[in-house]
Order: C-alpha cells, then structure tokens, then sequence
C-alpha cells in the first residue's frame, strides 16, 4: 500500500518554468553587474586596460534588456491567467465586461506589458545610437586624451538607461512575488558566492 502523503507529484512543465524563470534571473543579475562594474563573472575575461572595462559595462547595459525581456515572456501567461480569473470576478456581466476591458485595466498583465514595450524601446535607442553618424545619442564617447591616445567614456545616455532599467526589474520582480512565482523576504549575503547565490535564487522560486 502506498502512502498518498509521502508520493511528491513531479510537474514537468512548473519545473521547466522553474528552471528558465532561475536561469533568466541569474542571467539579469551577471548583465547588471558587468554594467555596473565592468568585470566579467569569468576571472580569464578580466578586463586588460580601463577601456575593456568601459566597453564590458555597455555590454552589460546591452544584456540587460533581453534578461528582463526573457524573465517577462517566460513568466506573463502565469501572471494574465491570474489577472483574467480576478477580472471574470470582478466584472460578472458581459455588459460589465464590455464596459471594463481587460487590455485597459490597471493590471500586473498589462503593466508587464507596458514594460515590454519600454524595453523593445530602448533597444532601438541603442541601435539608433549605434548607427548613427552623430555623437549626440550615443551611450559611449572615445576621446582623444591629447596625447593621441583614445579613451572610451561613459556618457549620460548610458547612466539614464541604467536607471531606468534598474527600476523596469525592480517592477518586475514585483509581480513575480505578488504572483508567487518567487518568494519574497530573504536577503542574500554580499559576501555570497555565485553558486550560493544562483541556489537562493532557486530555493525562492521553488518554495513559492
């Protein structure tokens, strides 16, 4: 006889989705970290002069975006079943449901939406300053320092998209705690390692 209560159900498609929404995060946070420092996870990649480093930061910049892209794709039909089931209860009348549409609603679906587009928007910008033949969009400067050295420096585009990037994550990973697709309430060590990290990370998607 089997006791029901020791028999774990394994999910295949919520441990898949476990393990790309992990993979997606850790990916958002190498990216950030390189736009912020310049240093790469990999210690052979170390940057060899000032200008590496300049130039990995707008790399990192540039990562961000599809990680925060990939965590929304990933984690949105969860977020729109959920918002739709609070939407049907709400609004109980077709008449109501009319009058109420659910793409116009103040919701964490159409919310992950409005930042998707933020996002497929500064990807233009990025290419737009790419191609440009103007220095005025541009998130890097080369410089010539007098001495016929040229030197890469970080301009205020740079700094602005980081901001806001900063701030487009932190109103993801909202929903994704207000969802329960990760848990929220633990605080991880600024002295963790990467492998310590990645398992937090892991161990708060799988226990919400």
């Amino acid at each position: 006889m089997v006791d029901n209560e020791s028999v774990n159900v394994w999910n295949p498609d919520k441990q898949l989705s476990e393990q790309i929404t992990l993979k997606n995060i850790v990916s958002h946070d190498i990216a950030m970290r390189l736009a912020r420092t310049g240093v790469p996870e990999i210690p052979s990649e170390k940057p060899l002069s000032f200008n590496d480093r300049i130039a990995l930061r707008l790399k990192g910049l540039n990562e961000m975006i599809p990680a925060q892209q990939s965590i929304i794709t990933n984690t949105r039909a969860i977020i729109k079943t959920n918002d739709r089931a609070d939407w049907r209860k709400k609004y109980k009348t077709d008449k109501e449901k009319e009058a109420n549409l659910f793409e116009e609603e103040d919701n964490d679906y159409n919310e992950l939406s409005a930042i998707l587009m933020f996002l497929d928007d500064c990807e233009q910008r990025i290419t737009k300053a790419r191609i440009s033949k103007t220095f005025a969009d541009d998130f890097m400067w080369e410089k010539d320092d007098g001495n016929g050295e040229i030197t890469f420096e970080l301009s205020p585009h740079f700094y602005k998209m980081m901001k806001e990037l900063e701030d487009s994550y932190e109103a993801i990973y909202c929903i994704l705690i207000k969802h329960k697709i990760v848990s929220s309430g633990v605080s991880t060590d600024e002295e963790a390692t990467d492998k310590e990290i990645e398992e937090e990370q892991h161990r708060r998607i799988v226990e919400s």
